[in-house]
């Protein structure tokens, strides 16, 4: 376990980078070890060496705290550089931003931060647990202005929350054909400017009696993350919450994301329970629905196809067709303008 680290010496160190040209992310943490001479010497966890007793788990957190912690469905890769470094590594994808990290925003770009760890155990006991964050900013209009910041990366052999964490509440998000929604529908026609509604459902044991309010809803895909204008919001009944949306915009495929406060007063930020299943630190939850192959045209009845090579503008109205507004054209047409009153 020496090899692990101590509250004196951390043997890791982690990078953030964007995979080539697209908008999805490398997590790296680096292990170094210098007798690790060649590939013939193996890691020190079962993925990475059959005899090794000690597992290694991915978990995600809503913030720094690291009090409420949640399985990562992410797969860890191990690398080996032939030579003393190891490394576990894992992949985000960009339509993935919305729901596995804290979005924020400062009136011009986006702003995701995740918060993870790395947790060694053997069986049931934990050895040592490395914690960290990450940064991402992207401008509102482009996607191919942003930023990337690996941030603090530590190591500990407790967890925060000592014997049991928290874990998050759930919730799932489905369609509806009318307000009512006696039945839901798993994947519907989505055509372009039609409207739906949505119902959003807490299902985590115990948080039947809840509310959830101040939702804000996005259009999720590849380098999307679109927010939607909400038309109508039923928030008064408790479990679920009800939400009627445009379709404004068209990708290949998408999802919608909806985010909302959970409260034990209807109208209310605030969440008065003392008890762990709802903790003061996770206040919000996130539903998802099935992910849809594309929104139609309903004269034709076909796909909208846009070219989701280019950047993409995230916040103004999309394009007559659907589209979201290409952010180098937005570009070229500033500079157009520009060079006219000169």
């Amino acid at each position: 376990m020496k090899k692990l680290g101590d509250t004196q010496t951390n043997p890791f160190k982690g990078t953030i980078d964007y995979i080539n040209d697209t908008l999805d992310l490398n997590i790296t943490i680096h292990y170094t070890d210098p007798q690790f001479a060649d590939a013939a010497n193996k890691g020190i966890t079962e993925g990475e060496n059959a005899a090794s007793c000690l597992s290694l788990n991915l978990y995600k957190y809503p913030n720094k705290n690291y009090d409420t912690q949640d399985l990562s469905s992410y797969t860890i890769n191990y690398i080996n550089d032939n030579l003393s470094v190891r490394a576990y590594q894992f992949s985000i994808p960009s339509k993935d931003f919305v729901k596995e990290l804290q979005l924020s925003e400062d009136g011009t770009s986006y702003f995701f931060n995740g918060y993870f760890s790395l947790n060694f155990n053997i069986e049931s006991n934990l050895q040592r647990v490395i914690f960290f964050d990450f940064f991402v900013g992207i401008e509102r209009t482009s996607t191919g202005k942003r930023d990337t910041t690996f941030g603090s990366l530590s190591s500990s052999q407790n967890l925060p929350c000592q014997s049991e964490c928290t874990t998050s509440v759930t919730s799932s998000l489905q369609f509806c054909p009318d307000q009512m929604c006696e039945s839901t529908i798993d994947k519907p026609d989505l055509y372009l400017n039609d409207q739906i509604w949505l119902k959003h459902t807490l299902t985590k044991q115990g948080t039947e009696n809840y509310y959830l309010i101040n939702p804000e809803i996005y259009f999720t895909g590849d380098k999307l993350f679109k927010k939607a204008d909400i038309k109508e919001q039923v928030i008064s009944q408790k479990g679920y919450a009800m939400y009627l949306i445009n379709i404004e915009i068209a990708w290949t495929p998408i999802t919608i994301s909806a985010k909302a406060m959970v409260s034990s007063i209807a109208g209310s930020r605030i969440l008065h329970e003392q008890s762990r299943l709802l903790e003061l630190a996770q206040t919000s939850t996130i539903g998802i629905t099935p992910e849809i192959g594309c929104v139609k045209d309903k004269e034709t009845n076909e796909c909208i196809n846009c070219d989701q090579s280019q950047n993409v503008n995230n916040y103004d109205l999309p394009q007559l067709d659907g589209c979201p507004l290409n952010a180098n054209i937005l570009i070229v047409g500033t500079l157009i303008l520009v060079c006219f009153f000169i």
